[in-house]
């Protein structure tokens, strides 16, 4: 039921158009696997476990090239592994770039599909296993996946590709000082994909009817045990949006995509749905729009005498303060799209005053890219901005030759 859902959504959301783009042969079903999914094209899967220093597993599948220069591609909110390979075979990033001679890391975050274990903690049963954010994920999620990654590929460093709420957590983790000298020797280049971080200026659908009618405080109460999982729950969470705003905000699931466009495939976006939603916290959400409320970048908003007691004082800190501390250290790359409802252009250029002037080495705005054209995209879309990406990574991270998809 929810995959034509979302198709239709789409199709309402912009002009209907032919999908270029061969997807025939490349279906991805809700019943499918990664690993046996890539074995059809020939492609080994291993499967990994990493365990964080807070007690969270997280499954992380490995296009395997042993030997290869290391990507690791970090999934964004409400997503998995899965999205770096709906497209069809010549155009999904990570089924491309194994093909280009890398070894490919797909890694998932804690409360996604793949992110449901924990050393003590039942995601089922256990309020607390729910009890985090990006935060968590930042200061956590990403030093744990960097570091099992090295150890075993035996390299000293990765290229960490980040999409969306990835790259907020990478944003955390270059703001944590014990974690930054570590990622800072770990991570040769930095790619942020459809870069949120401030959010002044988004407009999703999602977001902006949470944050009007005050939703936010109702997720932990309606949803304690993660919100939007892989398979179920769009019907009736939208249901309940429209019932309790009088109408107001029933588009849910348009919103969750933050934004399409006419470069956008109705094929790849079908094969999204397939594994989309993944699930999160509500408390992930409640923090986004703490975000777009504040219109700072500040850890979690617990009320004045929560946040006594948690931070000492009766406002959140800032993670980062949005007056140019040059936080980012690494080399960093951002891509941009004009029509991304969640990352708006607007609000890039705060980003950028926490980069060092030195280690920006690309910033492009993609006219027409939503939120997702990078991996739902047309042809027309990938031959826009893949190159740019092949260029960054021949540089800062070169394979002795390339191999092309026939």
């Amino acid at each position: 039921m929810l995959r034509p859902i979302l198709v239709l959504c789409w199709w309402i959301g912009c002009v209907a158009q032919a999908d270029p783009t061969n997807v025939s042969n490349h279906v991805i079903k809700p019943s499918d696997t990664i690993p046996e999914f890539l074995a059809k094209y020939n492609i080994p899967v291993e499967e990994h476990w990493v365990t964080t220093d807070d007690g969270y597993i997280l499954k992380v599948f490995r296009l395997a090239r042993p030997g290869a220069p290391v990507l690791l591609l970090q999934h964004g909110l409400l997503a998995t592994a899965w999205c770096w390979l709906v497209n069809s075979p010549s155009i999904a990033p990570g089924i491309q770039l194994y093909h280009e001679g890398y070894d490919i890391w797909l890694t998932n975050n804690r409360g996604n599909t793949f992110g449901k274990n924990h050393t003590t903690l039942n995601p089922k049963h256990d309020k607390q296993f729910w009890n985090f954010t990006f935060m968590e994920m930042g200061q956590f999620d990403t030093p744990a996946n960097i570091k099992y990654i090295l150890q075993n590929t035996g390299k000293k460093d990765l290229t960490f590709v980040g999409w969306s709420q990835g790259v907020i957590q990478f944003l955390v983790a270059m703001a944590d000082a014990k974690i930054k000298a570590y990622v800072d020797k770990s991570v040769n280049l930095f790619v942020g994909i459809a870069p949120v971080s401030w959010m002044k200026h988004q407009k999703s659908e999602l977001f902006t009817g949470i944050t009007k009618f005050h939703l936010d405080g109702l997720l932990d109460t309606v949803w304690p045990y993660g919100f939007l999982e892989e398979g179920g729950g769009v019907d009736s969470t939208a249901q309940l949006f429209c019932k309790i705003t009088f109408g107001k905000i029933c588009k849910l699931v348009k919103g969750i995509f933050a934004g399409f466009s006419k470069l956008d495939s109705p094929g790849a976006i079908t094969n999204l749905t397939a594994h989309f939603p993944g699930g999160c916290s509500s408390k992930d959400l409640r923090h986004f729009a703490q975000l777009i409320r504040s219109g700072q970048f500040d850890y979690f908003d617990y009320g004045p005498k929560g946040n006594i007691k948690e931070y000492g004082q009766k406002t959140p800190p800032p993670i980062l303060t949005g007056k140019g501390e040059k936080t980012v250290s690494v080399p960093t790359a951002l891509f941009i799209g004009s029509k991304d409802d969640l990352a708006d252009v607007q609000d890039v250029p705060t980003l950028v005053q926490h980069i060092d002037p030195s280690k920006l080495v690309y910033k492009r705005v993609f006219a027409d890219f939503s939120h997702t054209s990078y991996f739902t995209g047309t042809p027309a879309a990938f031959q826009t901005w893949y190159p740019d990406l092949q260029g960054l990574l021949r540089k800062y991270s070169p394979v002795q030759s390339l191999v092309t998809i026939v």
